[in-house]
């Protein structure tokens, strides 16, 4: 009987034994994850909080766990939280009981949003709901990454503005929503007078900086909101939102003074070289009603080269259609 008792005191102990391993082992592969584990009880208190949601979240482990509930740690409102629970029990989302992959964001302690990719899954004992656990992906370097990509698709590397690819994209958009909202929209179509001259006495690199010069003084005299675009060569294209013709012709005119000034604290350097200044010719268009893009900018570009024939360093505002001309 007390030999009994002794295999089961020491069957006990293994059992005990094995259990506090499997349990140390646990932990160290929550500790050990790269990803944020974060584990909720049923009433939404944090019960479980490892390295990485430390440093995604800018809390502590021992500042949130059994204090703090996780709708008002990571999450713009408590509501938020609620709507993510209901999405954890429909099928949507990888079937009842969890998420799968869903990308979302989080508020970091700083106030700063934190893109993150979740998944969870409901704890259960006995059948009944116990809480949750949740793992929540980094997505902050990938978004990075991917917006720079879309940026560098998008624009041109010389001259920082929008690019031709881009600029049909955002005129097409433009114009629907001018349409919708009865708003005006214009639309500048501008060329560099006596470029290819100076870029060829000078070599591309005066010629690349005139261009970075243009875009400069471009960024300076349109407004924030307007869309600048390099079309390709020296040509380029302003996209003035919500603008009459008017207000655009007075942007455009100030553009170009603006050009003149600046191009004379550089010409000097170049007058040895006999090589005439650069200047600027300038369409101005206003959409019309049922206007397609292709249209609004044939407007423009007809303008801007009767400006040139005219001498060019002017701007000559479209007729309203083509093959009429403004009074």
């Amino acid at each position: 009987m007390k030999l009994q008792s002794q295999q089961d005191n020491r069957q006990e102990s293994l059992h005990e034994e094995q259990f506090l391993a499997s349990k140390e082992y646990f932990q160290n592969l929550v500790s050990l994850c790269p990803d944020a584990i974060v584990g909720i009880a049923r009433d939404g208190t944090i019960i479980l909080f490892n390295e990485a949601a430390e440093r995604l979240s800018g809390f502590s482990a021992r500042e949130v766990i059994n204090r703090v509930n996780i709708g008002n740690l990571f999450y713009k409102s408590m509501d938020d939280a609620r709507e993510l629970k209901r999405k954890i029990y429909s099928d949507d989302y990888g079937g009842p009981g969890c998420l799968d992959e869903l990308e979302i964001e989080i508020r970091h302690r700083s106030g700063h949003r934190v893109p993150i990719r979740l998944s969870a899954t409901l704890l259960f004992e006995n059948g009944k709901e116990v809480g949750s656990v949740g793992f929540f992906h980094d997505l902050s370097l990938r978004k990075q990454m991917e917006r720079e990509l879309r940026q560098l698709s998008i624009t041109c590397s010389l001259t920082s503005l929008y690019n031709r690819r881009h600029f049909y994209c955002v005129v097409s958009d433009e114009i629907r929503r001018s349409e919708r909202y009865g708003r005006p929209l214009s639309l500048v179509y501008f060329d560099l007078d006596h470029f290819k001259p100076f870029n060829d006495t000078l070599g591309h690199q005066e010629g690349d900086n005139v261009l970075r010069l243009v875009a400069t003084c471009a960024s300076q005299s349109f407004r924030s909101h307007d869309h600048l675009f390099r079309m390709g060569g020296d040509e380029f294209v302003v996209l003035m939102v919500e603008t009459a013709i008017a207000r655009a012709v007075k942007a455009a005119e100030r553009f170009r003074l603006n050009f003149n000034r600046q191009w004379a604290k550089v010409m000097p350097a170049h007058k040895s070289n006999n090589v005439k200044p650069v200047t600027i010719s300038l369409g101005v268009a206003q959409l019309v009603e049922g206007e397609r893009h292709d249209g609004l900018l044939k407007r423009a570009d007809l303008a801007m080269y009767e400006a040139k024939r005219a001498g060019g360093d002017r701007l000559v505002r479209a007729a309203s259609s083509i093959g009429h001309h403004e009074p």
